[in-house]
């Protein structure tokens, strides 16, 4: 493991301090969301608001955890809505699982309930919103679920609560939390699955008796493919209860925000057609400002720092693999080509294995190894080792610990081959033809090459191989897709940034800056969440 540096020392250290703050309920936004709530009078309240966008909507806000920058997110949001003419209250956990995905393997169990319940009802508490617990629910009726020790770990999957499919909705946040997608044969894989299975049943009763009581006609919830909000969106569909779903985007300080799918699949399809347009002078400087920052590593959070290195294309052709993370939810059940990434990986090595006059590169991501506290636990880099003890002398693997800029890597790839990776995208922008195999917001743009077999795949890399320039690339059409969906689908976050990753910092002095006409971003999102307008802004022209 890594030595953390001198930087990453100081962050702890203010991170531990905020810690105790947080233990006491002062946390320096705590004690400004007191302090707003004060300056008012008292919270926004559905009178106090200048619109009737949402008069008598009752709202409810999931915030099951102590993600500060979320808690705070949602916080700003729901005093917005409130002056919008909206009833907003809170649904927090407060705490007593068993397990959830608060938490990984490397941190838990035991859960910090503690400390994680605590921060969230502070901070819902001093910004003066009414609060259900889950806990208050499931305590009520709790016999406990004895039939999932005898089933086998390949059954937990199917496991169902009153035809509520338990065991998919925890199949994401049981990876993540294991840091791997492979469980099967893992030994924390069973009695973990169970114990997800335990907690997402008490879950599944706590929120049902919530939105039974509650009767909300809006859900806000984080991402919709974790723990909490997974089953809370399930059981919202049974009741048809409206549900929109939120994420950070990829420029810092920005949120997505989706009704209809999970904001963690970025998909923007259905704005796309409208959005496609030429950009104007500024928003191409704009992109490629952007896109230069991505290349320095220096538009987004990032705990290393990439090295330099020059790759010569000598005879025939370069293709470059890019990996994910397996237990990424960018990954999980994405599959289209291929059964999963493994597989997809299988067929590439094969694939050169019989084309030996061409190079295969696998960059394996070097987030199994480089991300704070949660190593990769089925390295796909151990996957390939123990697939192929001999690699043919034609692929070459680029391993996590090897800090050597992807960057130079696409600008001498002939093609690139991805499953969902993000790099995909920035393969189309620099002219180079990519290979998609899974399902990944940018698939069927016009600007990349879908495949959806294992013989498409096999046929695509032939072409690519023989002459790269028999798949142009709509250069222009992907750069308009980018500055769409780094700069136009994003809205900028209202009222709260990040100092750190973890830590949370309220930016409004006042809660009139909340009422509307006061902030586009504000007003685009309460919009959206009230009146059912779009959230993405196809055109700011």
């Amino acid at each position: 493991m890594p030595v953390p540096s001198a930087d990453r020392m100081e962050e702890y250290a203010r991170k531990g301090v905020e810690l105790l703050l947080r233990s006491i309920g002062s946390a320096p936004e705590q004690r400004m969301a007191r302090r707003l709530v004060k300056d008012f009078g008292g919270p926004a309240s559905p009178s106090s608001g200048g619109m009737a966008d949402g008069r008598g909507k009752k709202v409810l806000i999931v915030s099951p955890r102590d993600w500060a920058a979320h808690v705070q997110y949602e916080a700003v949001i729901g005093h917005a809505l409130r002056f919008r003419g909206a009833e907003v209250s809170f649904l927090t956990c407060g705490g007593g699982l068993e397990i959830c995905d608060r938490a990984n393997t490397y941190e838990a169990p035991p859960m910090p309930c503690r400390s994680c319940s605590r921060y969230n009802a502070e901070s819902i508490e001093s910004h003066g919103f009414p609060m259900h617990t889950i806990r208050a629910g499931w305590e009520l009726d709790d016999p406990g679920w004895p039939d999932l020790d005898l089933m086998p770990i390949d059954a937990l999957k199917e496991a169902e609560l009153d035809g509520l499919p338990l065991g998919r909705l925890v199949d994401i946040p049981l990876k993540w939390f294991l840091c791997a997608a492979d469980i099967t044969d893992d030994p924390l894989g069973g009695r973990t699955n169970r114990a997800f299975l335990r907690s997402a049943r008490r879950i599944a009763t706590g929120i049902a008796a919530v939105l039974d009581e509650a009767k909300p006609d809006l859900v806000l919830i984080l991402n919709g493919l974790f723990l909490f909000e997974g089953i809370a969106w399930a059981l919202c569909k049974e009741r048809g209860i409206d549900v929109v779903t939120y994420e950070r985007a990829f420029r810092q300080g920005t949120l997505v925000f989706h009704r209809g799918v999970p904001a963690g699949f970025y998909d923007f399809s259905a704005e796309w057609a409208e959005a496609d347009r030429e950009l104007t002078t500024s928003e191409e400087a704009e992109l490629d400002a952007y896109l230069a920052a991505r290349r320095k590593g220096s538009a987004f959070d990032q705990y290393w720092q990439f090295q330099e290195r020059s790759f010569e294309s000598g005879s025939g052709r370069i293709a470059t693999l890019f990996t994910n993370l397996t237990w990424d939810t960018a990954v999980i059940d994405r599959d289209l080509a291929f059964d999963d990434i493994q597989e997809w990986i299988m067929a590439a090595i094969n694939a050169f294995s019989e084309r030996p006059q061409h190079h295969l590169i696998i960059r394996v991501h070097p987030s199994e190894l480089h991300l704070p506290g949660k190593v990769t636990r089925d390295s796909l880099s151990g996957f390939i080792h123990r697939t192929f003890p001999r690699l043919p002398a034609n692929v070459t693997v680029l391993e996590p610990d090897d800090l050597t800029s992807s960057y130079p890597l696409m600008d001498a790839s002939d093609v690139g081959l991805v499953y969902t990776s993000t790099t995909g995208l920035e393969l189309a922008l620099g002219g180079t033809p990519v290979i998609v195999a899974g399902e990944t917001h940018y698939r069927g743009k016009g600007f990349t090459v879908d495949v959806s077999s294992p013989v498409d795949f096999e046929r695509a890399l032939d072409e690519a191989l023989a002459d790269p320039t028999s798949l142009p690339v709509d250069v222009a059409r992907a750069r308009r897709y980018a500055h769409f969906f780094f700069f136009r689908a994003p809205i900028p976050a209202p009222g709260v940034v990040e100092p750190l990753p973890g830590l949370a910092r309220l930016t409004i002095r006042t809660l009139e800056d909340l009422r509307p006409g006061a902030d586009p971003s504000v007003d685009r999102i309460c919009d959206g969440l009230l009146r059912g307008a779009s959230f993405a802004n196809p055109d700011t022209t």
